[in-house]
């Protein structure tokens, strides 16, 4: 069987759909399957002029550039749908609809099968599109850095508190509100609004900005510190959650979902737009050995369920029922 992974343009210069399937294909390619990866021209004539000349038994479209998926034999592709953030979080404009058609309702039309990262995410095709639920396969996303657990004395006296990502999902602002007056370092990575910097310096509140950073780098950032938060608005998954136990580091998360699933109660779950739960959530962890090395305990084991492995096995067992399928189909 040959798998051929379909990725966003590389010029777009992301990188976390291109780690998480760039880790899948290896562990596919190990089970004995042939693999390529294949990346979207800027120019949209060309990716499908291109995509014509591709020979694969399963396509797989890692993300973004979904609407490619009819242009390749339907009954042969899976697409994985990370979330419809840019259809639901904001207005409902004529184009976001005609983007939402042609990138999720049209596809999951015609593909026999699509695969949501979360629950939650499925729930937004079915509820919000009017996707049908049975042609949705939820396969999560696993733990794609050699995450090892790390022990480290907590700073009671001036708790690092980690953020990773400042996109206005992200909440910063509930993690900046919440630790005004209170001892603590903020180690964010991303790029803080000047409005956002403005007000932690307003504030008196001590923090350290990096961007552009590698994967060691962030790993250490989490070892480095005594507390990650992630009391996110809006997510379709939540990787911070798991990378922080695998590590050993207690989370601050949303109450809801798919942040909630995904943590398995191995965190402190609060309203994210209740800064005063979120300040009790520091202050309880930063006070409460006890309830530190419980989150602890939980979060390791929960990590166990999010192995690559396991979760390729989900994909594998996905593509042999695509090949071995039946249907009749040309495009």
């Amino acid at each position: 069987m040959k798998v051929c992974y379909i990725y966003r343009e590389k010029e777009r210069k992301a990188h976390s759909i291109e780690l998480l399937f760039d880790t899948i294909s290896r562990e596919v390619r190990a089970s004995g399957i042939q693999v390529e990866k294949w990346y979207k021209p800027l120019s949209n004539l060309k990716a499908i002029l291109s995509l014509r000349r591709l020979n694969a038994d399963i396509y797989h479209i890692t993300g973004d550039c979904y609407y490619l998926s009819l242009f390749l034999p339907w009954n042969r592709t899976v697409m994985t749908v990370h979330d419809i953030g840019m259809y639901k979080n904001h207005p409902k404009t004529l184009k976001r609809r005609f983007f939402a058609f042609v990138s999720f309702v049209l596809p999951m039309r015609l593909l026999n099968f699509c695969t949501a990262i979360s629950e939650l995410t499925k729930g937004d095709l079915v509820d919000i599109l009017g996707v049908n639920p049975n042609k949705i396969l939820v396969i999560p996303n696993p733990l794609v850095h050699p995450i090892a657990f790390t022990p480290k004395d907590f700073n009671t006296e001036c708790p690092t508190i980690l953020q990773i990502g400042t996109g206005n999902h992200k909440n910063l602002i509930g993690l900046i509100e919440s630790v005004k007056n209170l001892p603590c370092k903020l180690d964010i990575v991303g790029k803080p609004s000047d409005y956002l910097i403005k007000l932690m310096d307003d504030y008196g509140i001590v923090y350290s900005l990096s961007s552009n950073i590698t994967n060691e780098q962030i790993l250490e950032k989490y070892r480095m510190c005594d507390i990650v938060y992630f009391a996110s608005l809006s997510e379709g998954f939540g990787l911070p959650i798991l990378e922080a136990q695998g590590i050993g580091r207690p989370v601050i998360t949303s109450d809801m979902e798919p942040m909630r699933s995904i943590c398995g109660g191995g965190g402190v779950l609060v309203d994210p737009l209740n800064y005063e739960t979120i300040r009790a959530a520091i202050e309880m962890l930063t006070s409460n050995v006890s309830l530190r090395e419980q989150l602890l305990q939980i979060g390791l084991k929960n990590v166990e369920k999010y192995k690559v492995k396991d979760i390729v096995n989900q994909y594998l067992n996905l593509y042999n029922n695509l090949k071995h399928e039946k249907h009749s189909f040309s495009n």
